[in-house]
């Protein structure tokens, strides 16, 4: 054992360091779309600066700007007031004209059309605002009037968050000398109302600054980045400085300074957290314009990386060509950078279409063969387990035989999916590690289980979790409660497995229906035939891959910062990685009494009474008091297991903290995991690693097949079919699985090749509302004598109803949906029996 340690440390040391090089990514694809048609009757397309640009109803729309006629340097800047069109067919159409030629305005695309904002012409600077907005029907542009701003403003930017522009920077004047902090927001719920004053950034006024909007981890912030002002001695100064604005708290805070001056520029938000600046000039030629003339060699082509989540910048890459003084538009899931200025008096009629290059990791032969032999050791234990399933008796409960402790660690795998395992160090690398509190709700509601629910279960003999409402209520509460456990697992099962397998296949380069087909059809093969046998001994191994996982992933990490773990302590405390949520009577936000309430009564109470996933482990020991040891058994892993993801959630900050060059734009910051695995990882304990996400997300899989097979069979077919026999229940419980493995594996091939993540967040959300009355319903059969069924369907409706009210209706935390649920189910149920009690007394 000795030396398979000394062995496996040389093999982590191996690989330290050479995370450390920094290299520099590309992440995005540039392709010319198009030209801009000549404007103000030039002879040829020139292209203009300071032009105007969004997209409404998938047309691209340019309007002002200026430019110099040629020769460049003889002549004077003309203002425009053309505005032309670019249908999704790459024909260009007329739009008619601007009220007056203008341009160095802002411009922001929302559903109402293209808001232009401010800009100026030769002699003036004006504070109109309106709107462009494009039929698709008669193929005509039409302006709209909007209040106009406090006051003129040029060289300014402009932002859409939610349902709200915001505008801020900029210079009441031609000339840049009068640059003002001014900050407005419009809403376009009220546009009537106009434009209305925010607080201002802690800074120097500035013009030409760039305005973006991106998640920092905790919630949607506007960044300011750069821009240029005089000071008080007349001197230009470039600026550096960058801020963010948090629209909820409507307060400012310093970030990073950017590495150079990004002055009339343009920002591109990028997946979850990341900022792309793709234009700009940094003022090094500035002086030096009318002596090099056109022996400029223009502005820079490096693009930098602004990650919002780290607070880090880094080289991204580099752009064929930098646009100065334009806007940038989202079109579709590409970006337009739309003509602008390519060297002083110099334009481009240029029209970049800007795509982000998905990651193409290979996750090569080695990796390979590791993943491979672990799904071979999974189907090993399911064939040995098959020759020992020979009744319904060991199908359903495993003979009631199974060690206290394989119960206690399946139970724990099976509570442990792999959205968890993915999304447990994700939230606290984008947060804190205050989630902490979530999983250790079950040590609080352990001795309930093990010493009240257990017992009772058992006394019974009970197959399902359900049979118990049948002997404490009625058959109807039963068949309520097993078909709402059904129709929830059956959405569940195609997410648990489609939700992993997206986020291995966007940063590893896994097929995304390969990776499906092989968690669904191995958890399948094994469950049909081993019972739950198989699913819980595959289950101990599982549980062994994926801590194994986490812990190799989180020694990699370790190894590899700057200063070992004294820096992912230094740091994470400096990032505040390791606060805690404060105590306030706040039911909106993630408070520590949300967190505590919501540990209790929706983390722990709802699964652990009412999911026959897990109910199904205490039915497979020899006695209660195996099964007790089982409920406990479970409750210490999540300590070891809750530490272990949240400081890999630190560790994962730090790192990338301390070596941004090696993260790229993340689609979904839950992907972070992977993204390391893929690109840090040596060959084998990547491997080993990804083994852990399947582990994670296939023991959640087959426990979703076998329980509804369980409920079905025994809730439902067996309860109403007295002539069955035990040859055909278990023909039946195989064929069953196999199906369910089927459908499952099938909703989320389906999954992957629609759109359809807020339709199955929906469904997932409404079916999640049952799961806590059904834990009221559990409670209220355990603790309360004078309830009967028709009190108990009482409670239940009401349960629901509250719910609902609660989460369509208030900003409650959906933490304490549980709690709503619960309590509500359970309190009306014992008092309608007490008010019944007493009228049949009267």
């Amino acid at each position: 054992m000795k030396q398979i340690l000394i062995v496996l440390s040389l093999c982590i040391l191996s690989v330290s360091g050479t995370a450390n090089e920094s290299t520099q990514q590309t992440f995005l694809t540039w392709n010319r779309h198009a030209e801009l048609p000549p404007v103000g009757g030039q002879g040829e397309s020139l292209g203009v600066a300071g032009p105007y640009v969004g997209v409404h109803n998938d047309a691209l729309i340019i309007a002002g700007g200026a430019n110099f006629p040629k020769p460049y340097w003889g002549e004077n800047k003309a203002w425009h007031d053309d505005i032309w069109v670019l249908d999704n067919s790459g024909n260009w159409i007329e739009g008619g004209k601007l009220s007056r030629p203008l341009g160095y305005g802002a411009s922001v695309s929302t559903p109402l059309g293209v808001i232009c904002i401010g800009g100026n012409d030769a002699a003036q600077t004006y504070s109109d605002a309106f709107l462009l907005k494009w039929n698709r029907t008669t193929k005509t542009l039409e302006q709209e009037s909007l209040p106009a701003l406090p006051t003129t403003l040029a060289y300014t930017a402009a932002v859409l968050l939610g349902n709200k522009v915001y505008v801020g920077g900029g210079a009441v004047t031609n000339d840049l000398a009068s640059t003002k902090k001014n900050f407005w927001l419009l809403d376009l719920g009220d546009v009537q109302a106009g434009w209305s004053e925010l607080p201002t950034w802690p800074g120097p006024e500035r013009g030409l600054n760039l305005l973006v909007a991106q998640h920092n981890g905790k919630g949607k912030q506007i960044y300011l980045l750069s821009g240029r002002r005089v000071d008080k001695s007349g001197e230009i100064e470039f600026l550096k400085d960058s801020y963010a604005y948090n629209p909820r708290s409507q307060t400012w805070s310093r970030v990073a300074d950017s590495p150079i001056c990004f002055m009339a520029g343009e920002a591109l938000p990028i997946g979850d957290n990341h900022i792309l600046v793709v234009g700009g000039d940094e003022g090094s030629l500035f002086f030096k314009a009318d002596e090099l003339k056109d022996d400029h060699p223009g502005f820079f082509k490096q693009i930098w990386g602004y990650n919002a989540l780290t607070d880090t910048w880094q080289k991204a890459g580099e752009m064929p060509q930098n646009h100065v003084t334009t806007q940038v538009a989202k079109w579709g899931e590409d970006f337009i950078i739309a003509s602008g200025e390519v060297r002083p008096r110099v334009r481009s009629p240029d029209i970049w279409r800007v795509a982000i290059l998905p990651p193409n990791p290979d996750f090569g032969t080695v990796n390979w063969i590791t993943l491979l032999a672990y799904l071979g050791l999974l189907l090993a234990v399911g064939f040995v387990c098959a020759r020992q399933t020979q009744s319904t008796e060991d199908f359903y409960v495993g003979g009631r035989s199974i060690p206290w402790w394989a119960a206690g660690i399946s139970i724990f795998g099976t509570t442990l999916s792999a959205i968890t395992y993915l999304a447990l160090p994700a939230r606290v690398y984008a947060t804190s590690w205050s989630a902490i509190i979530l999983n250790l709700g079950i040590l609080i509601v352990a001795p309930l289980i093990a010493f009240v629910y257990i017992p009772r279960l058992r006394r019974i003999n009970a197959v399902t979790a359900y049979q118990f409402l049948e002997n404490r209520f009625d058959l109807g509460l039963r068949l309520f409660g097993s078909a709402s456990f059904i129709i929830f697992q059956l959405f569940r099962m195609g997410i648990v497995v489609f939700l992993p397998a997206l986020a291995l296949s966007a940063v590893t380069g896994f097929n995304l229906t390969v990776c499906i087909l092989m968690m669904g059809l191995i958890s399948t093969v094994y469950t049909a035939f081993g019972g739950i046998k198989a699913v819980i001994w595959t289950d101990v191994v599982q549980v062994v891959v994926l801590i194994g996982g986490a812990l190799l992933a989180l020694g990699i990490v370790a190894v590899n910062l700057d200063g070992g773990l004294s820096s992912l302590v230094s740091m994470g405390k400096e990032a505040g990685k390791f606060e805690m949520p404060p105590i306030e009577w706040s039911w909106a936000n993630d408070s520590f009494m949300v967190l505590i309430l919501g540990a209790i009564f929706s983390n722990a109470l709802v699964p652990y009474t009412s999911d026959q996933a897990v109910v199904q482990r205490y039915l497979t020991t020899s006695s209660e008091r195996e099964a007790q040891k089982a409920v406990w058994t479970n409750a210490l892993l999540a300590i070891p297991a809750t530490l272990i993801f949240s400081i890999m959630g630190i560790a994962l900050f730090v790192f990338y903290k301390s070596n941004p060059d090696l993260l790229g734009p993340l689609e979904k910051y839950d992907q972070i995991l992977p993204w390391f695995v893929a690109h840090q990882m040596p060959a084998g304990f990547a491997g080993f690693v990804i083994a852990g996400v399947f582990a994670a997300s296939m023991s959640s899989l087959d426990s979703s097949m076998h329980s509804i097979c369980t409920a079905v069979s025994n809730d439902f077919v067996g309860r109403f079919k007295s002539d069955w026999n035990d040859e055909n229940q278990m023909r039946f419980a195989r064929l069953l699985v196999g199906g369910l493995g089927i459908l499952g594996t099938t909703i989320a091939i389906i999954m992957s090749t629609m759109d359809t993540g807020h339709i199955f967040d929906f469904l997932i959300g409404l079916m999640g509302l049952i799961a806590s009355p059904l834990a009221g319903l559990f409670l209220l059969g355990l603790f309360a004598k004078k309830p009967k069924a028709n009190h108990a369907w009482i409670g239940v409706i009401c349960s629901l109803i509250a719910i609902v009210f609660a989460k369509y209706f208030t900003d409650l935390n959906g933490l304490l949906f549980g709690l709503v649920g619960i309590g509500v189910c359970f309190g009306v149920g014992l008092f309608t029996s007490l008010f019944a009690s007493r009228n049949a007394q009267s």
